[in-house]
C-alpha cells in the first residue's frame, strides 16, 4: 500500500496555424516513501485536418503518469496520436 501524487503544470501553445507546442512541469510525492521527483516533458504536434494531430515529445523524468508503474524507466521520445469526431 502506497500513496502517490502526480502534480502537472501544462501549457498547450499554438504555433503559427497547424503546430502546437506542449509544455510539462511534472512532480512526482511520494509520502510513506519520504521521496519526491520531478522533472519536464515537451512535445510538438501538427495537425492534419480539422480532427486529428501527430506529436513527437521527450519525457525527461524517469516517472510515468501511470501511479502504479514506480519501475522509473520512463524517460525517453514518445509519438502522440490524438483525434476527435
Amino acid at each position: 500500500d502506497n500513496t502517490a501524487n502526480l502534480y502537472v503544470l501544462r501549457s498547450d501553445l499554438r504555433l503559427r496555424r497547424n503546430w502546437e507546442l506542449l509544455v510539462e512541469g511534472r512532480a512526482l510525492e511520494m509520502p510513506k516513501l519520504g521521496e519526491t521527483r520531478s522533472g519536464a516533458l515537451l512535445a510538438v504536434s501538427r495537425y492534419m485536418g480539422d480532427h486529428f494531430k501527430v506529436g513527437v515529445g521527450y519525457n525527461f523524468t524517469d516517472f510515468s503518469d501511470d501511479l502504479t508503474e514506480l519501475d522509473y524507466d520512463h524517460r525517453g521520445v514518445f509519438l502522440n496520436l490524438t483525434g476527435a469526431f
